[in-house]
């Protein structure tokens, strides 16, 4: 399972750093749940505003950093890879926003388990449709990289099967085969127990590493 306790070696400065950003996350993720959940008074959510301000002015107090190769070529933070699987947006291990998701990686294939709260509800009790196809896309995006070959989505086709239930694990695989020398098809689905909830279908692009800034990093 890809867990920081595999990613990065005990006692490190990567593990100690992606230790406590991923402590931070949990508990941000936390927070954005029950401020949807949470049924407040005005006053309460005036107070809680005003705790949150002053939480984000020692925020901004950091020095800000620019995007995720930024990131990368910190000398604590791991490769470039690594930064990406911790911040990127829609699953990364250590976003604030992200919805709570695991994975394995295998040659040319990745499964994992994501759960989404009430955070993430669009139909009553089930999951919005966007996060579904964001989350597809993530996963069939991280396949694609594991063939060796960054790139970006080309097209994207969504079929929603069946509601996706929240607060239950949901299964999730994708597995990518090449095409060309500049495309790849990737298919994944996502299933609830035996009960496959959306499946999809994307051809990604392949860029050049450079384009992104990675080989600077």
């Amino acid at each position: 399972m890809d867990t920081l306790a595999a990613l990065y070696a005990p006692g490190s400065s990567e593990a100690d750093y992606w230790q406590a950003r991923h402590r931070l996350a949990t508990t941000a993720r936390k927070l954005n749940e029950k401020l949807v959940s949470a049924d407040i008074t005005p006053k309460l959510a005036d107070a809680i505003r005003e705790d949150l301000e002053r939480v984000a002015s020692r925020l901004e107090a950091c020095e800000q950093v620019s995007g995720l190769v930024e990131m990368g070529r910190k000398a604590d933070r791991g490769t470039v890879d690594n930064v990406m699987g911790e911040l990127v947006a829609m699953g990364g291990r250590s976003h604030p926003c992200a919805p709570q998701l695991a994975w394995q990686e295998e040659l040319n294939q990745i499964t994992g388990t994501v759960i989404f709260g009430q955070a993430f509800e669009g139909p009553p009790g089930h999951t919005h449709g966007g996060w579904v196809a964001g989350i597809l896309d993530h996963i069939m995006g991280m396949t694609h990289v594991r063939t060796g070959h960054p790139g970006m989505t080309g097209g994207l086709s969504i079929r929603y099967l069946k509601p996706t239930p929240l607060h239950k694990v949901i299964h999730i695989s994708a597995e990518a085969v090449e095409l060309d020398d500049k495309r790849t098809e990737v298919k994944a689905t996502m299933r609830w127990g035996e009960v496959t909830t959306a499946a999809a279908e994307a051809i990604f692009v392949r860029v050049d590493s450079a384009r992104f800034g990675f080989d600077a990093a």
